[in-house]
């Protein structure tokens, strides 16, 4: 009865797991990282950020253009005398000394247009170039945030199948240690062998469902680490399609268009271009402006106008000694840029002899430890024989039985580390 109580129970929970768990290709896993990565979001929106600052720089060839509206009320005789000039209402009384002098209340009522057009600002048109430059860093730099996310969501995929080829070889194992201990009692029944002997086998019975447990929770910890990539819930249970075993390839050892480097790159034209602006600010600058109002000594009328254009040359001619450090203080952030661009590319240099190292090595792995596994299931074969003749110990089963398990869960892990190695590459050569 309890046996048949333990049946339904477990069939129950095995449909509630079936239940639980959804089936994603790594396309739509890619596809939801793009669109809910939390750290990608940012990036693009460090992007657009950088647009709009680039494209608020173009103000450097548009015009200005202000309005105002300003009602004043004043009984200073200069002002008052110029509010009527202004209003064009000035009559031969206005020049009586006594108005003059006590002219009592005036009001005015003034609509003024200002325009300022930049002609010449050679400072402000190095920023401007300056700032489309950062705009294509953090284009550049969202570029590859999101070729290494793709990377750590290929990772994180395969990591999910090696968890299962885990997982199915934990049961595999399980099922010949409760073959083998069931075979072990039979015989301890029969008095082949000793109770120590039939306990060892209980014993590794035992420690295999709890490897088995734990390649479970194996399974469930690479499918959280999967969907925080993605953006979405950590509490589904998902199944991968079985990816190919690796294939040999060529990849050129080309970095310089990488899109991290390519960010650098546009980095130090930007921080140059900063330089060339600090230094052009030495420079005098030329602008033209325009001015029109409309003045009356009555609300919302507009009776008389007037008009003043011109030019005006500016030329700050000392400003303390604040202008020649900004230049030095960008020159030596370029030289720093630039050092850091010479450093990442002899890191990608090191990082792409490192990864055709490490693949060349897993061809050979995969080979060996494939002849490994051979070897062991030949070995298990003949102690298994030996075994049932009592040739062997138990010990000896055991321990041959544990060296296969561990073989083949070798030789899947070289295979997810091929794999792994190869996504790598592609990430560091720019493809």
């Amino acid at each position: 009865m309890r046996k048949l109580i333990f049946y339904i129970v477990f069939f129950i929970a095995g449909i509630t797991t079936l239940q639980a768990q959804r089936h994603l290709t790594l396309t739509e896993a890619i596809d939801l990282a793009l669109k809910n990565n939390e750290s990608l979001l940012q990036s693009i929106a460090d992007t657009k950020i950088a647009k709009e600052q680039s494209a608020a720089a173009d103000a450097v060839f548009m015009p200005q253009i202000d309005m105002a509206y300003t009602a004043m009320v004043t009984n200073n005789p200069l002002n008052s005398f110029g509010f009527k000039l202004n209003q064009e209402i000035v009559t031969q009384d206005d020049f009586n000394p006594t108005s003059l002098n006590d002219p009592g209340n005036n009001q005015n009522f003034a609509t003024e247009l200002q325009l300022k057009q930049p002609l010449l600002n050679l400072d402000a048109l190095y920023k401007r170039q300056g700032a489309r430059k950062m705009a294509m860093v953090k284009f550049y730099s969202q570029q590859y945030r999101e070729k290494y996310l793709r990377f750590q969501i290929k990772k994180a995929y395969m990591q999910i199948g090696l968890a299962y080829e885990n997982e199915k070889m934990m049961r595999q194992v399980v099922n010949m240690a409760q073959s083998f201990a069931n075979r072990a009692e039979a015989m301890n029944d029969e008095g082949l062998i000793q109770t120590a002997d039939l306990l060892e086998a209980k014993t590794y019975l035992l420690k295999t469902k709890t490897q088995l447990q734990e390649a479970q929770s194996g399974i469930a910890n690479s499918c959280d680490q999967l969907s925080l990539l993605m953006g979405v819930n950590v509490s589904e249970i998902y199944t991968v399609d079985k990816t190919d075993k690796p294939y040999k390839v060529t990849i050129s050892a080309d970095w310089n268009n990488r899109s991290d480097i390519l960010a650098m790159k546009e980095g130090i034209l930007a921080t140059r271009d900063n330089t060339k602006a600090n230094k052009m600010s030495l420079l005098p600058r030329i602008n033209g402006f325009a001015l029109y109002q409309l003045n009356d000594n009555h609300f919302a009328e507009f009776d008389a106008n007037s008009y003043m254009a011109g030019i005006s040359l500016s030329w700050k001619l000392f400003g303390g000694t604040q202008r020649i450090h900004k230049i030095k203080t960008s020159q030596l952030s370029m030289g720093k840029m630039q050092n850091k661009l010479n450093q990442m590319q002899l890191q990608a240099q090191a990082d792409y002899n490192q990864a055709t190292r490490t693949y060349k090595d897993l061809n050979k792995e995969i080979i060996q430890v494939k002849s490994m596994v051979s070897q062991m299931e030949e070995a298990w074969r003949i102690q298994s024989d030996r075994y049932n003749q009592g040739l062997a110990s138990t010990s000896d089963l055991l321990r041959v039985q544990s060296q296969l398990a561990q073989q083949k869960l070798s030789l899947s892990m070289t295979y997810f580390k091929q794999k792994v190695n190869m996504a790598w590459m592609q990430l560091i050569t720019g493809k």
